[in-house]
């Protein structure tokens, strides 16, 4: 049987128009750019995923992520890694659509499967450290001013805990890097599923993107049913830390559309 499977016959999952933009904003916008590329893979028929990460060891932290994820929190399955490469099933499905409130439930149990799974306490001495670090880099940047600097850090000592958990979590939950199989959503962006990251990362990210203000507290209510962990205590200290290090990281990306301060001010005002 005649297999082609060299890179001439993989498709790059990316259209030509993203190619050129990350290419644009790593040459006159960024600091730093994300060393990966993904790409599609058809084996005898069936459709395959193709991911390209920087190095190695990312490669080697995803697949001990995935060996770690409970099967109620569904990924595509990993076929094989080799080096810095990893070969997955494809996923197909429905689009993830956050306003249906079916959706909203199984993302629900999603995340409540993920904190569940394995968690243990952690200070918050090197979080507090990182959102010194990163409010003095905004400062530095002009992208915010001391006042609020000083504000922001008040606040943070406010909700600061003694102590957080810190476990498995999805940190990049665009709509986009879900679908729909049946009544469960499948996270497809599988380098987005970490180890040993505060619980209620991903949350926080799904506040910038889709998550409503005014929904965010009765989502929590039932990750944290589902997780049978209070979520709560740490979950306001989390979205702090959170926000000011991805405008942070949007900045040193390039990507200045998504530095969006108000983020931020609607934390303390």
């Amino acid at each position: 049987m005649a297999l082609r499977l060299g890179s001439f016959f993989q498709k790059n999952a990316h259209s030509l128009s993203r190619r050129l933009y990350f290419a644009f904003i790593r040459r006159f916008s960024g600091v730093f750019a994300k060393r990966q590329s993904v790409y599609f893979v058809d084996i005898n028929g069936t459709r395959f995923k193709r991911v390209v990460l920087g190095d190695s060891y990312e490669a080697v932290l995803v697949e001990r992520a995935l060996e770690s994820a409970p099967a109620r929190a569904r990924f595509p399955q990993l076929v094989h890694r080799h080096e810095n490469e990893l070969l997955l099933s494809f996923v197909d499905g429905r689009k993830f659509d956050p306003s249906l409130a079916s959706d909203g439930s199984a993302i629900a149990a999603f995340f409540g499967a993920l904190y569940g799974a394995e968690r243990r306490s952690e200070s918050t001495r090197n979080l507090w450290r990182a959102l010194n670090i990163d409010l003095g880099f905004l400062v530095t940047a002009g992208l915010i001013d001391p006042d609020l600097k000083a504000t922001l850090l008040e606040r943070a000592g406010e909700l600061r805990p003694t102590e957080i958990q810190v476990g498995l979590d999805y940190v990049d939950p665009v709509a986009k890097n879900f679908v729909m199989d049946g009544d469960s959503v499948v996270a497809i962006d599988v380098e987005s599923l970490r180890r040993d990251v505060p619980l209620g990362t991903g949350i926080a990210k799904a506040g910038v993107h889709w998550l409503e203000r005014d929904a965010t507290g009765d989502f929590i209510e039932r990750v944290s049913d589902a997780a049978e962990f209070t979520l709560s205590g740490q979950q306001p200290f989390v979205d702090l830390c959170f926000r000011v290090a991805w405008i942070k990281r949007k900045l040193l990306l390039g990507k200045h559309r998504s530095v969006r301060i108000e983020l931020l001010r609607e934390l303390v005002w």
